[in-house]
């Protein structure tokens, strides 16, 4: 059990980028929810969209 807890906590602090990290963990999370059908109609953005976006977002708020 204290290695199925280990493995996640040493895969996350072993990469660079933390909010990489977490977007694709919930990315995952989120693809796992969705139904194949879904999957292929509407596949998710990667973190670099995703950044890219919140990134214009920002910069068009005032």
């Amino acid at each position: 059990m204290k290695y199925l807890l280990l493995l996640p906590a040493l895969l996350l602090t072993a990469c660079a980028d933390p909010a990489h990290n977490l977007y694709e963990g919930i990315k995952a999370q989120n693809e796992a929810k969705r139904t194949p059908q879904e999957r292929a109609m509407t596949p998710a953005p990667t973190y670099d969209a995703y950044k890219k976006e919140l990134k214009k977002d920002n910069t068009t708020t005032p």
